[in-house]
């Protein structure tokens, strides 16, 4: 598995394209059964049960929730705090964890 994470429009989808894939070869949904998994982030609003298991080995691209303004809502801070624990337990599992900031990416694992 690789975890890609990083801002919203920040690069990451182009990132992971460069790594020899199509964008035929993206899902934004499960079952993903594509190797690219697109968007963990409105997986996490729309099942909050989602957990690592329910995860395929893929590449799995999030957006970085919590570097902004901690949301008033409190569903809205469950959700970040559910993503940014999911994405911590997919980090732990994952082969290779890149940040991608500006379009260019740093590895962190």
């Amino acid at each position: 598995m690789r975890l890609i994470i990083g801002g919203k429009g920040q690069g990451k989808l182009d990132y992971a394209l460069s790594l020899g894939y199509e964008r035929t070869d993206v899902s934004t949904e499960l079952p993903a059964e594509k190797p690219i998994l697109c968007g963990l982030q409105n997986l996490t609003r729309a099942n909050p049960n989602l957990t690592a298991a329910d995860i395929p080995d893929c590449i799995v691209i999030c957006d970085e929730l919590g570097c902004g303004v901690v949301p008033i809502d409190p569903e809205d801070r469950a959700w970040r705090e559910r993503t940014g624990r999911l994405c911590c337990e997919l980090a732990k599992r994952a082969d290779h964890v890149d940040r991608v900031f500006c379009g260019i990416a740093m590895q962190l694992k």
